[in-house]
């Protein structure tokens, strides 16, 4: 492979705490926050419900997965419903919490001058492009995490 071939269309989405990046292809809409709807006894990082096209999906806060502090100020925040990696999942979408609209980026493995595994649960690794950073985020992980949660809730 070259030039472009080697570069996947990706989106660098601001978070409150840090910056995320995943493939442009992973996301199926970004939209304006709604407050969730509340469920009772689910972890801080699980936001609560939002209805998403006739559908109720979970909303989660990636930063408080990875053990940072809840954002609590949803103003200019967005919600990235971000599409099922395990097809099999009755969890076909979930949103994530976002500081805004995020950027397109073409990235690959040389545009990033460093990865660092970063020992958070919920992300692959971080990486630096230039004086930015963004985390990327481990989507089978959320899942999985996601899936346990409301499986336990039932």
């Amino acid at each position: 492979m070259n030039g472009m071939q080697d570069k996947v269309r990706s989106l660098w989405v601001p978070l409150r705490e840090m910056n995320l990046l995943l493939p442009n292809v992973a996301v199926a809409e970004i939209s304006s926050y709604r407050v969730p709807r509340h469920c009772e006894g689910m972890p801080e990082w699980f936001l609560g419900m939002v209805a998403w096209r006739e559908h109720e999906i979970p909303v989660i806060s990636l930063e408080s997965v990875c053990g940072l502090t809840l954002p609590l100020n949803p103003v200019f925040s967005r919600l990235m419903v971000v599409k099922s990696v395990n097809p099999d999942s009755r969890i076909k979408h979930f949103a994530i919490v976002t500081a805004g609209l995020p950027g397109l980026i073409q990235f690959g493995i040389d545009t990033a001058d460093e990865v660092v595994d970063d020992g958070y649960d919920g992300l692959k690794c971080i990486v630096r492009i230039g004086s930015e950073q963004a985390v990327i985020p481990d989507l089978p992980y959320l899942q999985n995490l996601l899936e346990s949660c409301l499986v336990d809730a039932a």
